[in-house]
């Protein structure tokens, strides 16, 4: 059987490969017919603009590249190796964006989604998984104040998980209305920018004492010096957006006020499971499902555009162009692949 996949050649120019799917899998492969699959708007429109941060460093080529890393659907045959998955099974996996994928169980990782689970949510988990990496990074106890500043997909979980953890006020900043409206309707206290002194509001809501947690999910190095000017005394400062670019910080901001600038890349929760550090990225991702199946985490207003794979193209330069649009693009593959 004939599939598809989405492979970025070069820079600004994305096309569909075709590769052939065998009758009987090899014994450690699992075959999954694609339901929907997420777009990541920050890593691959980085790599179709060609400014992701690997461009700029003495590296290998960095395209070729298959795009995407979430994708829904149902298990349609397995090897003869393979017994924790079965025909029937749906379930969310790092694969690109394609009408089919071919995962290898040793290497590939694949989550069952729970009951009640729906495919765009199992999607959308792979974004959470990520931003649950930076809720624990900053360590949000119970009680904290949090603020989020950007609330695009990986903001708004964040904003969300903090929630769930606890913090609470939890404050959201962006300056597009409807970001901030998505987050106010998740019970996160969401400002603009433009319409407010963020410094003032967030002195006024803590009584002076700031921030325990500030998570800079923008992705701009810009914003970190608002960042540590939010935090207080002894407070976390969290990269969760990817930084790409330079910034010029006063290092006494740090200092001072006995803050810490922690990173929190996906890439450190891929370690192996420990005692000390049992939250790996499979956990997070399993922790993420498990709240939206018990309605403890929403994930309303988190998709704001479908579409059909063959606007795949239109939508990368869309995304490019006006970022400020767009929170979650799901591609739609239910149809295209009976």
């Amino acid at each position: 059987m004939r599939a598809r996949r989405l492979v970025c050649r070069a820079v600004g120019r994305v096309e569909w490969e075709s590769f052939e799917i065998a009758a009987q899998p090899a014994p450690h492969e699992v075959v999954v017919r694609s339901v929907c699959s997420l777009i990541s708007a920050g890593t691959e429109t980085a790599l179709y603009s060609g400014t992701h941060i690997g461009f700029s460093q003495d590296s290998p080529p960095m395209l070729p590249q298959e795009l995407g890393y979430a994708l829904a659907g149902v298990v349609q045959a397995v090897g003869g190796a393979v017994t924790a998955w079965a025909p029937g099974d749906w379930v969310v996996a790092y694969a690109a964006h394609g009408d089919w994928a071919v995962c290898d169980v040793r290497t590939a990782k694949i989550w069952r989604l729970p009951p009640l689970v729906s495919f765009e949510q199992g999607a959308l988990a792979v974004m959470g998984g990520i931003s649950a990496v930076g809720v624990r990074q900053g360590q949000v106890a119970l009680g904290e104040t949090v603020v989020v500043l950007g609330l695009g997909l990986v903001g708004q979980f964040a904003a969300r998980l903090a929630r769930a953890a606890g913090a609470r006020p939890v404050i959201g900043v962006d300056f597009f209305p409807k970001r901030v409206q998505v987050a106010a309707e998740a019970a996160v206290r969401a400002f603009n920018p433009d319409e407010i002194d963020v410094g003032q509001m967030v002195g006024d809501l803590t009584d002076g004492r700031m921030a325990e947690v500030v998570i800079e999910a923008t992705g701009n190095p810009a914003v970190i010096p608002q960042a540590l000017e939010l935090a207080g005394d002894g407070g976390r400062v969290v990269l969760l957006g990817s930084p790409r670019g330079t910034v010029e910080i006063d290092p006494y901001a740090v200092h001072q006020k006995g803050v810490s600038l922690i990173g929190a890349h996906a890439r450190v929760s891929g370690h192996a499971q420990t005692v000390r550090d049992p939250w790996t990225r499979e956990r997070n991702l399993e922790l993420v499902l498990r709240l939206f199946a018990d309605g403890s985490l929403s994930d309303g207003g988190l998709i704001s555009h479908r579409i059909q794979p063959e606007a795949v193209g239109e939508m990368y330069e869309r995304l490019v162009e006006r970022p400020r649009d767009f929170l979650g693009v799901l591609i739609e593959w239910a149809g295209t692949n009976a």
